[in-house]
């Protein structure tokens, strides 16, 4: 097998997912907008659950296969999907705000977040590396954050919303820890399904509430959607997943803060380009985390050998 295979799915991994963060903002925040946040949050989930059930199928794992895979582990996927589905809506709510580069350097500044819990709750390790790595993705963090809410008046609703999507998706990464050893293909399909499911009710709270929504399937849309569904949320899963047999957790994960690195060049193309200030403390907060991640990826490394 090549050795640079993995990295190549890696590169296409990376690349639906910055990507996916400018397409919700151009059909959610960019006029004319198309589809309101948490609308293309479902839709994007829901096409996610049918492309992993024909991966399923296409695996052979029956429904008596996933019933006995997920039984162990049903209370911490529930949970997991919980965390999953406040994620997406409010990530696209956010889109609806501020850029795609502003909600995907929040949103991945999680690891910070899932470092501080590792190490009081899972007795991870503090070293140098992430000791450097916390203090950079901090300060470059709040910086960015101070940016954001002072020099874009308006657009606090859009911050709290990636803060919230950042905080919902460091618990689910947190969750995937309890599912270690589970057939990631089962979980991943099971997780997009209940996650789908439970974004219905805040829909119709929402409608209940009077909240105006949008929807206008033309071209652009559907493209959209379908691009969100069924690459970012399907293909790109199962082409993570093979990176992972590869290389391992670890270290497939710590490529991932490059992520917004993608989205920010998107913000260059709508036309959102990103102030110098915001760039460069956006910048040393995802070298941060990517410290974070490298450090943790090694100290794992060591601990299997």
């Amino acid at each position: 097998m090549s050795s640079k295979r993995p990295y190549l799915l890696l590169a296409t991994i990376i690349v639906l997912w910055g990507m996916n963060f400018v397409v919700s903002r151009f059909l959610s925040g960019i006029e004319p907008v198309r589809v309101s946040g948490i609308f293309f949050g479902f839709f994007r989930y829901s096409l996610g659950a049918i492309t992993m059930l024909f991966v399923l199928a296409f695996r052979r794992d029956g429904f008596s296969t996933i019933i006995e895979e997920v039984r162990p582990y049903k209370i911490i996927l529930l949970l997991s999907a919980f965390f999953s589905a406040i994620f997406v809506m409010a990530s696209h709510m956010s889109a609806e705000f501020v850029s795609s580069g502003t909600t995907s350097i929040i949103v991945n500044l999680c690891p910070i977040f899932v470092l501080l819990y590792g190490i009081k709750y899972l007795k991870e390790s503090f070293t140098i590396g992430k000791a450097v790595g916390f203090v950079l993705g901090l300060i470059g963090g709040l910086i960015f954050l101070w940016n954001s809410i002072i020099f874009s008046p308006g657009f606090e609703i859009g911050v709290i919303l990636a803060l919230i999507a950042m905080i919902a998706w460091g618990s689910y990464t947190i969750s995937l820890h309890y599912l270690e050893g589970a057939n990631r293909y089962i979980v991943m399909t099971v997780k997009h399904v209940s996650s789908s499911l439970m974004i219905i009710p805040f829909i119709l709270l929402l409608a209940l509430d009077g909240t105006p929504f949008i929807l206008v399937l033309d071209l652009w849309s559907i493209i959209g959607i379908l691009f969100s569904g069924i690459l970012a949320s399907g293909l790109a899963y199962v082409l993570y997943f093979t990176a992972i047999e590869i290389l391992g957790a670890p270290k497939a994960s710590s490529f991932l803060f490059l992520v917004p690195f993608v989205s920010i060049i998107g913000d260059y193309v709508l036309g959102e380009p990103p102030a110098l200030i915001a760039l460069i403390a956006g910048s040393i907060a995802l070298i941060g985390v990517g410290i974070v991640r490298w450090s943790t990826s090694s100290e794992m490394k060591q601990s299997d050998q």
